[in-house]
């Protein structure tokens, strides 16, 4: 059911999220036709045909015109990715799976999600965190970790948040090292590491 056909919402709303879904696409038309440095928030508000001001009321930056790009993309396939997930038996082959899907898609648009992945880490470790929306990558967190805590893999005694937050930065850890090693990136090895070091710690296992 998309927004026009949802009982209760005003016809300000609709015509607020019709503005921000055509802002999302020119922009990304933008971003991919002469890139996300060449591209101003001015072009922006031009291609879409609003005040800049409003534009910026929408999205005080570029980068949350990806942040929502990356939410909306991410809600089209989390609904697939939770059900494949609940078919696996344990918190690091859920993982694992779900790291591996979200590595591909960050390989398939590197400038985007360089773009995205800082934008998400400088809101993830700031001290004034706003109320919003959850992004896709910390939805599936939510659920891998509901899902190990059911089967008492996960511990129950900590707040979500910070699991979800620790969740986000062992993968945020594999996504950094695909920038760093460039050609030399093992994916599978990296995110074995990344997802065994958010479920053991840093304790000596082999001891």
């Amino acid at each position: 059911m998309n927004i026009k056909e949802t009982p209760g919402v005003s016809r300000a709303e609709r015509k607020k999220e019709e503005t921000k879904q055509k802002v999302v696409t020119k922009a990304m038309e933008l971003f991919k036709n002469q890139g996300i440095d060449g591209t101003t928030m001015e072009q922006i508000a031009e291609e879409v045909d609003i005040a800049k001001g409003t534009l910026y009321n929408y999205f005080p930056v570029k980068e949350a015109i990806i942040d929502e790009y990356i939410k909306r993309s991410s809600k089209e396939k989390n609904s697939k990715r939770i059900m494949r997930l609940t078919s696996l038996s344990d918190t690091r082959s859920r993982m694992i799976l779900s790291f591996s899907e979200l590595i591909e898609g960050v390989q398939a648009q590197k400038e985007i999600f360089e773009k995205y992945l800082v934008y998400q880490m400088k809101n993830t470790i700031s001290l004034k965190k706003e109320e919003t929306e959850k992004s896709g990558i910390e939805l599936l967190a939510g659920e891998i970790i509901r899902l190990g805590q059911e089967n008492g893999e996960i511990r129950t005694d900590l707040p979500n948040d910070i699991m979800i937050d620790l969740f986000v930065f062992a993968f945020v850890e594999v996504a950094k090292q695909f920038y760093v090693m460039a050609d030399k990136f093992n994916a599978q090895g990296t995110i074995e590491q990344c997802v065994d070091l958010f479920i053991n710690g840093v304790k000596n296992i082999s001891l």
